[in-house]
């Protein structure tokens, strides 16, 4: 009886141990074990090559694993072949069961030689027939294939037809992306046709002139170029214009006639003046008569008979000789000039013309570019002061001199950040009882006023819309205002042709949206000649402002996975002067911290994986986020995924510790740690770096992939 009970018991002992080992095996395989990693050693991985071409295949071998190589890219298997589109680091974890995985492998670094595309620029957009036109290819080191088949930095040659360039570089037997398109269009000038804002004016008084129908450059009779010409006449004149185009010019305009009015009453003044003893001067202004009480109290004291003529300095008291007197009316016509002659009879004891007429000086600032280190000032001379004398503090150059002077700044000018101007005036009776006059002014640089432009770009989103694939990408572009003042009249301009239609890629959408206070174009396309994103908008000294462009493409004839993109940031300063800043790559604008974001213009570049999604792929699960705080990408979203299902999250750190454990995640995951050591440091999140991550679905489905933390 003993012996039948004891056999029971064992018996049943022997099937709760079998119940026990199946019930912890579907335990460990449901809720894997954190921690197991140090029970397997990481794949030896090894390349067939470490440098290639773009799209150049390179066969990758894991080596040690028993168990999965799961690879960063996403890949499982001992051996795999890629085709990186950019220089690309890869490594694997050996995934022994779930939850058992090995730590990082040493990585294996494939250098992608392939050069950027060169940039082609032209000698001229618009060219008559037979004209040379010189392209010129930069950005790249190597040898440079144009798309006629010949070679060489530079192309001339001459048109019959408008024609479209292209050229890509080739360097180490890798070749490049095609340049952006660059058209030289040719065309024969068409004679314009003048426009005037007036007709008729009085002297003096600002006209614009415009130019139209031409397609080249506006000549005008002058010699000076636009298609808006700005005149101040004094008299009735003709304005003619060509149209050129290369060497072929147009011919001349019909003239467009600006009469010149005058004053309706004349001028009546005394013909002649002399000098009462013991002054050795006269006053003009005792010419002028009760007659002309029409005319307003302005009037103009000229050395000439035209308006442009010099200025008497001090017509109170003037030397002998023939001046000339304008009238004013009220409406701002001048009469015509009436000629006055003084005559200066000796006196005995007479008082020198330079006591009574004592020298005076005055200095404006006529100019200042810091930048190009130009002052030019101007010289307002009085009484008896006819010659100037220039000096600077600072040891600069002065290259005029005279009324007008134009002074280089030296390089003790720059670092001190001011320059001190003398203007002297010699003593005009020499060693007599006359003293010369002298005045000083101190120019200060104007503050320094900078923007500075950023730009990143989110993990690509996959989208099916009325069966087109289509990619979809965010930027986000950080515009900062890092000078002294506010900075006003914002612009952006982002040429999307030049990123995404050079390469094939057709371009489906385009959406943005801005910060309060900065307003983008509602109808920007980024193609052709609609690159302006940021029409209008202020920006505070010390403040930054976002903006967001969403660009969707239909990728099924792009010839490339990898695109490049630039953006340029423009605002005016409080001195009138344009501030400019080529967008560098990330969300911060200077990124190396030196004041200076001009310095810093690495272009925003991503690749993608694939030209289309997985066909049947229904879930959508990102290559890596930003927990910063900015509301863009601050959470790792599992995207569509069916609402009957339920997902378990675990994430592993390179050494294959659980960092993150979540059995019914809800897409919140802000990276910071619940699991394991880091997460007595939860506050301050998981640092950056590439995670391992398992994702199993409630109806089985398992994904086993890499992602990347990059606040």
């Amino acid at each position: 009886m003993r012996r039948q009970l004891l056999a029971k018991f064992i018996g049943n002992f022997r099937w709760l141990v079998v119940l026990s080992l199946l019930t912890s095996r579907v335990i460990a395989s449901t809720y894997p074990l954190a921690d197991t990693c140090q029970n397997s050693a990481p794949p030896v991985i090894a390349g067939s090559a470490n440098a290639v071409c773009r799209n150049e295949p390179v066969t990758l071998t894991a080596k040690g694993c028993i168990g999965t190589v799961v690879w960063s890219n996403g890949e499982t298997g001992g051996v795999i072949q890629v085709q990186p589109q950019q220089t690309t680091k890869y490594t694997a974890i050996c995934r022994a069961r779930p939850g058992c995985i090995s730590c990082f492998a040493d990585v294996w670094k494939v250098v992608v030689n392939t050069p950027g595309a060169p940039v082609v620029t032209s000698s001229a957009k618009v060219v008559c027939a037979n004209d040379a036109v010189t392209l010129t290819a930069s950005n790249c080191t190597g040898v440079i294939h144009w798309s006629d088949q010949t070679t060489g930095a530079i192309w001339t040659g001459k048109l019959q037809q408008t024609t479209t360039f292209q050229a890509t570089c080739k360097q180490n037997n890798c070749l490049s992306n095609p340049s952006a398109l660059v058209s030289v269009q040719v065309a024969t000038p068409i004679t314009p046709i003048i426009s005037a804002s007036k007709t008729e004016i009085c002297a003096g008084q600002p006209i614009q002139l415009t130019a139209s129908g031409c397609v080249g450059t506006i000549r005008w009779a002058d010699g000076s170029e636009g298609l808006v010409k700005t005149v101040i006449p004094y008299q009735t004149t003709k304005y003619r214009a060509i149209c050129q185009i290369g060497s072929c010019r147009s011919d001349s305009s019909e003239s467009v006639s600006i009469v010149v009015r005058t004053a309706d009453q004349p001028l009546t003044l005394l013909a002649t003046l002399s000098n009462g003893c013991p002054f050795q001067t006269a006053d003009l202004s005792k010419a002028i008569t009760e007659k002309n009480s029409t005319l307003s109290p302005y009037y103009q004291f000229r050395t000439g008979p035209l308006l442009t003529a010099s200025i008497v300095q001090s017509p109170g008291a003037v030397l002998a000789g023939k001046y000339y007197i304008f009238g004013c009316s009220k409406q701002g016509c001048y009469t015509d000039p009436v000629a006055v002659t003084v005559r200066i009879t000796p006196c005995q004891n007479a008082v020198s013309p330079c006591m009574s007429n004592p020298a005076t000086v005055a200095v404006q600032l006529d100019s200042l570019d810091w930048v190009k280190g130009v002052v030019r000032l101007t010289a307002q001379l009085g009484g008896s002061a006819n010659e100037t004398n220039w000096q600077s503090d600072g040891g600069g150059l002065f290259t005029d001199t005279g009324l007008t002077a134009r002074y280089l700044l030296s390089e003790t000018d720059r670092q001190r950040g001011t320059a001190l101007f003398t203007l002297s005036i010699p003593d005009p009776d020499g060693n007599g009882p006359c003293v010369g006059a002298s005045v000083q002014r101190t120019i200060t640089a104007p503050s320094r006023e900078m923007v500075g432009l950023s730009k990143k770009v989110n993990e690509p989103v996959w989208l099916t819309e009325r069966d087109t694939h289509l990619v979809e990408l965010t930027y986000q572009l950080t515009l900062v205002n890092l000078g002294a003042h506010a900075l006003t009249d914002m612009q952006i301009t982002d040429n999307l042709d030049a990123a995404f239609s050079s390469s094939s890629a057709q371009i489906h959408s385009v959406n943005s949206r801005a910060d309060s206070g900065l307003v983008t174009k509602s109808t920007y396309t980024g193609r052709g000649a609609d690159t302006t994103l940021l029409s209008s908008g202020n920006l505070a000294a010390g403040k930054q402002g976002r903006i967001w462009l969403t660009v969707r493409l239909d990728m099924s004839q792009a010839t490339t996975l990898t695109f490049v993109n630039k953006a340029i940031a423009e605002g005016v300063d409080i001195n009138g002067t344009i501030c400019r800043d080529r967008s560098t790559n990330g969300i911060e604008a200077d990124p190396d911290q030196n004041g200076n974001p001009g310095d810093n213009e690495e272009p925003t570049t991503i690749t993608l994986h694939s030209l289309r999604p997985e066909e049947g792929e229904t879930v959508f699960i990102p290559e890596g986020f930003s927990p910063n705080g900015d509301g863009i990408n601050d959470l790792f979203v599992i995207r569509r995924l069916p609402v009957n299902l339920t997902a378990q999250l675990d994430v592993y750190n390179r050494w294959g510790h659980v960092v993150y454990h979540n059995t019914d995640y809800k897409n919140d995951w802000n990276g910071k740690a619940n699991q394991g050591a880091n997460v007595a440091d939860a506050k301050e999140g998981l640092p950056d770096g590439t995670y391992y991550y398992q994702i199993r679905l409630s109806d089985s489905r398992e994904y086993v992939r890499f992602l990347t933390l990059a606040r």
